[in-house]
């Protein structure tokens, strides 16, 4: 099923005989779709959940991107560019990118309420309505859509009525837009030792492994993955890996590549993580959904940069909390034994951690 461009891969249906089940939308992450997902869809009636995943633009199922949404993207920004009239043309256009991507997600909440298949919250408890969720890359999804829902509001159903929560699952720093350490850190698609050919299996294993942290930079191990348990992507079939992976988005020139290199380079994250999370007095605050809550779910053995944003993250409401700046609800919740492929190596917790009220799983 298509709507507005992005399209829903799997749709668990409603739990039977329930009225105040939850609905869980799920976006995806970098080249890793829906399919990653695939293990809550069975877990969804006992949990009284309707699951529901959905492939972003230009991947599989859905509508590609057109020639003049492509071009707001800025893939020919190079370290060169030295013209502020260029940049800020740069950054305007990307603006408009996000803007119409979280318009696109909110048009997709907006129909999947039409078509009647959508609790209202339940005021006083955790159950009903709909639960957003991002992971990885989408967790800029997220940010977007909150930074922008305002303007939306009006256009025919009061989303206000239906969503409950807006999660932000394991994205790196960078999505964020918080810098790197001092001493920089380790990424296997930037090293130099590695040959071209070895890249995209270290990344796989780096991305997908499991780690034993400590509790500093220093002590939060950056390179070599555990051996066991393995890093998730090795175990998985050839049948699995082609039914979850898709790869020309994340290619160099794809779209989300050139999303993930505008966005750090025009500092966009940060813009959309601020919008999104302090809340602005003005005609438009009720219309900003600030009584809606902001989860960040984070997985104690990921790879180094998740732990990084967890620590950059929880810093910042503890600074915007002593300076009494006005911010949304957010919650942290933590999957301790997750890595960042918890919804496929841990899909129970994974749901828990979605839609649960649990903050320690």
């Amino acid at each position: 099923m298509s709507s507005r461009g992005m399209h829903i891969v799997q749709d668990s249906g409603a739990p039977p005989h329930s009225i105040d089940y939850t609905t869980l939308v799920i976006l995806h992450g970098y080249t890793w779709h829906s399919g990653t997902f695939a293990r809550l869809v069975p877990l969804a009636k006992n949990r009284n959940v309707r699951v529901v995943l959905v492939n972003r633009r230009d991947y599989p199922g859905s509508r590609p991107y057109t020639d003049e949404e492509r071009a707001l993207l800025p893939s020919a920004l190079s370290e060169g560019v030295e013209s502020i009239a260029e940049i800020a043309a740069a950054t305007q256009n990307l603006e408009a990118f996000m803007k119409a991507r979280a318009r696109e997600l909110y048009d997709l909440l907006v129909d999947l309420v039409q078509s009647g298949g959508v609790t209202r919250v339940q005021i006083g408890s955790n159950a009903g309505g709909i639960v957003v969720a991002g992971w990885s890359f989408g967790g800029i999804w997220m940010t977007a859509l909150l930074a922008h829902v305002a303007a939306f509001v009006g256009d025919g159903v009061d989303l206000n009525a239906y969503v409950r929560r807006i999660v932000i699952f394991e994205p790196s720093y960078r999505l964020l837009g918080y810098p790197p350490p001092a001493t920089g850190g380790y990424h296997p698609l930037f090293d130099p030792e590695l040959l071209p050919e070895n890249r995209d299996q270290e990344f796989s294993d780096w991305v997908s492994g499991y780690y034993d942290h400590g509790d500093t930079f220093e002590t939060l191990e950056q390179k070599t993955p555990l051996r066991s348990p393995p890093p998730t992507i090795s175990t998985l079939t050839s049948e699995e890996v082609a039914e979850a992976l898709y790869l020309p988005p994340g290619s160099p020139g794809g779209s989300d590549d050139a999303l993930l290199k505008s966005g750090i380079r025009l500092d966009m994250f940060k813009k959309l993580k601020e919008r999104a999370l302090y809340l602005r007095d003005g005609p438009l605050l009720d219309d900003a959904w600030p009584n809606v809550e902001v989860r960040y779910v984070s997985c104690g053995r990921s790879v180094w940069e998740l732990a990084w944003c967890t620590w950059a993250l929880r810093h910042e409401l503890q600074v915007a909390k002593q300076e009494g700046l006005p911010m949304r609800k957010v919650g942290m919740a933590h999957i301790r034994e997750a890595n960042h492929f918890a919804p496929w190596d841990m899909p129970e917790h994974t749901i828990r951690a979605l839609v649960g009220e649990e903050v320690e799983l």
